[in-house]
């Protein structure tokens, strides 16, 4: 027989061989229960970020990643029944001493597997009412309610959620857990409010409402934690994100809204100096584009090259505010396209080659009016009908110029000595003058444009008389070749368009006879050198002269322009015709090839009351002349 010292040592090993085979298969049972047990994924694993896609329109609730209040993975944490035999005696006291080690080594809320509560959890699942694991379970609300001010950290998220769901049905209400579950509560919302505005800022093209959403958002998350870092970085990146889109807008001439995300990135943070920087670029490359695009359309302008102005007033009208401003702009294209670069009421003078000026023109403005007189105006004859309405705003690419007055003696002069030109009344060797004695007109050789309504030598401010269409013409196309510009003689429309100057009246003053001197006209107040005087004339009118008188001795009308009506009646381009029928329906000159008779416009120092009006209008033969007959020219712009 053995020793007794062999049977012990015996019984020894068969013992330790049989405590080692149980706590083997107390252990794989355990895990073998466990992995029935538990979710796939740690309970206390930290629940990472909601992704933030580029979604533009992923800004409403429906659309973000529902986060219920406790994950699926930890339904089951919640002990349904007390069943300790589920787990054996051994395996239990494993866990307990393994929970109070980490507890001792103050590994109380670590999100894994190991910490204290994680295996507080488990000894709950199988032993709700485990003191050990309450008491544990009671440490971490406490440490949650003190690290929930003023949120909770998200990396404690699971371990609360867990928590909670642990709290027994009576202590659902009690105090500290309902601050653990308030910290949670705010917790989601930061994370929630960050992830929003996150998503905000990242869509492709925000603009300012977007950026505002995306402030209001990370605002919200920095209420419930103001010193939130991931909050501030997100306020801080959309300031950021504010000025590079406003930099980029300004860059495409898009100065409003550049101003707009300015404004809001100074909201974002008073007095930022990225702010200040970005606002004093935007403000240079304003300054800058604003002088060359005004440099570029005052350039156009002079040119006369309206297409080229109005592409850069396009650009000027983001830049400049001023209403009044633009508006001036906008009519300098207007008078490009209308008056060659002039403006309505404008005077100028053109030069001649041998530097002297031409005669002094006034831009009249373009507009349309009713041409011809009304049946029932007294002393209408029948060849001012039928009325028709006439445009210069239409039909016709550009308006007109008119001289101020009819052409001086001194002015013909300079056409007759440049040319060695001979009018028509040289060439018959008369011209018809005002007789005195007779009290008619009467031809009378030897004279010519430099005499006057009687035959004695005018004065150089006088208008030129005895000069034929043809001279008128000559003229005209003299004034062509000095100036390299349009001259011609007006056409009808074009006299009376400027005679009435925008008003309807039988005469360019009114409908009655006029009240006091208005222009060079024949009234039965004025008297001769011989004693005469007129029979025709206007009542008791006296202007101061007989015959004609130097120009702009009387008021200019509305278009700016002398004695269209008075001193002399005047050649105009038009051929005679006995009435308007089958007249053009465009201002143009009504021209027949060869015709012979010439329209004469306006009263003379010598017409008649009713040759006053503005509807009347004469001829006469183009190579005739006389003492009340002159003429001015047109410029075309």
């Amino acid at each position: 027989m053995a020793s007794t010292d062999q049977r012990s040592r015996l019984s020894f090993v068969i013992a330790l061989a049989i405590i080692l085979g149980s706590a083997w298969i107390g252990v794989w049972r355990a895990q073998r229960q466990q992995q029935a047990l538990a979710p796939r994924e740690s309970p206390l694993a930290v629940v990472e970020d909601a992704a933030i896609g580029s979604d533009d329109s992923a800004d409403t609730p429906e659309e973000l990643p529902e986060d219920d209040s406790a994950p699926a993975e930890l339904a089951d944490v919640q002990p349904e029944a007390t069943d300790s035999a589920a787990m054996p005696p051994e395996e239990l006291a494993r866990l307990l001493a393994a929970m109070q080690k980490e507890l001792a080594d103050g590994h109380l809320l670590e999100p894994r597997d190991s910490s204290a509560f994680a295996l507080a959890v488990r000894i709950l699942k199988v032993d709700p009412a485990n003191a050990s694991a309450r008491e544990v379970w009671q440490q971490v609300l406490e440490e949650l309610k003190d690290a929930g001010t003023p949120a909770l950290p998200q990396a404690l998220l699971p371990v609360a959620r867990a928590a909670l769901h642990l709290a027994p049905e009576e202590q659902a209400d009690a105090p500290l857990v309902l601050a653990v579950r308030t910290g949670v509560e705010r917790a989601e919302a930061l994370i929630d409010q960050i992830a929003r505005g996150e998503r905000l800022l990242a869509r492709e093209g925000a603009g300012p409402r977007t950026f505002a959403s995306a402030v209001e958002r990370f605002r919200a998350a920095l209420a419930i934690d103001p010193a939130n870092p991931r909050a501030l970085k997100g306020m801080e990146e959309t300031q950021r994100r504010m000025i590079e889109r406003a930099l980029a807008s300004a860059y495409d001439l898009r100065f409003k809204t550049a101003d707009a995300l300015l404004a809001q990135a100074e909201s974002v943070q008073s007095g930022s100096s990225r702010v200040l920087d970005a606002r004093s670029q935007v403000m240079a490359f304003r300054a800058q584009t604003e002088s060359e695009q005004l440099t570029r359309f005052k350039d156009a302008i002079a040119a006369g090259q309206p297409e080229p102005a109005e592409a850069a007033l396009k650009v000027l009208r983001k830049l400049i505010a001023d209403a009044d401003q633009l508006r001036d702009l906008d009519s300098k294209i207007v008078n490009v396209r209308l008056y060659g670069g002039l403006a309505p009421g404008e005077r100028f003078t053109d030069a001649l080659l041998d530097g002297s000026r031409g005669p002094r023109m006034v831009v009249l403005p373009v507009g349309s009016f009713t041409m011809g007189s009304p049946d029932a105006e007294t002393e209408r004859s029948k060849n001012e009908g039928p009325q028709r309405n006439l445009s210069f705003a239409r039909g016709f690419a550009r308006g007109f110029a008119l001289a101020r007055n009819e052409v001086t003696v001194a002015e013909f002069r300079l056409f007759v000595e440049s040319q060695n030109y001979v009018t028509d009344a040289e060439r018959s060797g008369a011209s018809a003058i005002y007789d005195e004695k007779t009290g008619r007109m009467s031809k009378s050789k030897r004279v010519n444009w430099q005499r006057s309504y009687n035959g004695t030598r005018a004065r150089d401010s006088d208008p030129v008389i005895h000069i034929s269409w043809n001279d008128a013409h000559a003229y005209a196309n003299w004034l062509k070749t000095q100036t390299k510009k349009d001259y011609r003689l007006p056409t009808e429309a074009e006299y009376e368009y400027a005679l009435r100057a925008g008003a309807t009246w039988m005469f360019p003053w009114g409908d009655a006879d006029p009240a006091r001197p208005v222009a060079n006209l024949a009234g039965t107040g004025e008297l001769s050198k011989q004693g005469r005087r007129w029979s025709q004339g206007f009542a008791g009118y006296d202007d101061g002269y007989w015959g004609p008188a130097p120009v702009r001795s009387f008021d200019a009308n509305a278009f700016g322009a002398f004695d269209l009506d008075g001193n002399v009646s005047e050649w105009v381009e038009d051929c005679w015709h006995d009435n308007y029928l089958r007249a053009p329906e465009t201002p143009i000159a009504w021209v027949n090839p060869g015709c012979e008779l010439r329209v004469i416009r306006g009263g003379s120092w010598g017409s008649s009351r009713a040759q006053a009006r503005s509807a009347w209008r004469g001829s006469a033969l183009i190579d005739s002349s006389g003492a009340r007959v002159g003429f001015r020219v047109v410029r075309e712009l």
